[in-house]
């Protein structure tokens, strides 16, 4: 198998797998489209917007402080409301966390084990980061026991780039926190 083009980050995310029944198969673009539930399609539009809108606000200068602070709390309340919405669409039968996961796919532990080649459709969620993502990905095993990864095999593109941008925002916080360990543990120096 060829090696993922996406870098993958260490990180525990919820995600809802469920095997593909015998006969159905991974639907094309046009027919994952319209199997998206609402909800995902919506949480999918408002993080676009939100981009878009962050682009803009980079371009005010100082004296809009109390504005881009007025946008980012009504942002942060629609989040909640989606949060709020999402947590419908979670089914706790199929819930699994994530190892990792990046533009690609996603490791993920599961006592249940689960065939190689398997295909499967997924629901994956980043409330913290408004990121929620429904497709199908191909289950390969992993050489630990009960470790698995998943290829993401239909994906709309903007949910990909979604996942990526996730994934660097929480590298960056990642970074942060190691930098930031490391001068708690050198201590202030000596002048």
């Amino acid at each position: 198998m060829m090696a993922d083009p996406y870098f993958s980050i260490d990180y525990r995310a919820q995600v809802n797998l469920c095997p593909l029944a015998d006969g159905e198969t991974v639907p094309d673009v046009d027919t994952l489209e319209a199997q998206i539930p609402a909800p995902f399609k919506l949480i999918s539009e408002v993080t676009r917007i939100d981009t878009n809108n962050a682009r803009m606000l980079r371009n005010l200068d100082e004296h809009a402080a109390d504005l881009v602070e007025i946008i980012n709390l009504q942002s942060r309340k629609i989040d909640l409301v989606l949060s709020y919405v999402l947590a419908g669409e979670d089914e706790p039968a199929e819930r699994h966390h994530t190892l990792t996961l990046g533009g690609g796919g996603f490791t993920f532990m599961s006592p249940t084990p689960w065939a190689n080649d398997s295909a499967l459709r997924f629901k994956l969620f980043l409330p913290e980061l408004s990121v929620a993502v429904f497709g199908y990905g191909v289950v390969t095993n992993e050489t630990e026991p009960h470790h698995y990864r998943c290829h993401f095999s239909a994906l709309r593109e903007q949910d990909r780039d979604a996942l990526i941008r996730a994934s660097l925002q929480l590298q960056a916080k990642q970074l942060k926190a190691r930098a930031e360990r490391r001068a708690q543990q050198d201590g202030p120096t000596a002048s």
